[in-house]
């Protein structure tokens, strides 16, 4: 187990020799912790509606479409699915949202 304080330490000395950008939490990289999402949103969530992007990944793009337009929460999550012709992916990317308003939308937007 790595310990937090030598972590922080070692990232703060490499912020201030101007390796590392100052402004990201480099022991956390998720989203949400780093104040580029809301709180409660982000990967691994999971909500009452959801909608498979068939052709799509989950991009910056979307994602920031989604703090900025959406009123609930949302996340995305990846689903195991059988690989096709036309997917030859083992797993399926998902976007869920909280409010069913912002699936709607999302659904009108972004797909």
């Amino acid at each position: 187990m790595i310990n937090r304080t030598v972590l922080k330490k070692n990232i703060r000395e490499a912020v201030k020799g101007g390796i590392m950008d100052s402004d990201w939490l480099y022991d956390d990289c998720r989203l949400e912790n780093n104040g580029l999402i809301r709180k409660g949103c982000g990967f691994n969530q999971s909500f009452k509606y959801n909608v498979p992007l068939v052709k799509l990944d989950i991009n910056m793009k979307i994602i920031n479409w989604c703090d900025k337009y959406c009123d609930g929460k949302f996340g995305w999550f990846f689903e195991d699915c059988q690989p096709s012709r036309s997917w030859p992916a083992r797993q399926r990317a998902v976007m869920t949202f909280q409010k069913k308003t912002d699936c709607f939308n999302f659904k009108l937007k972004i797909l």
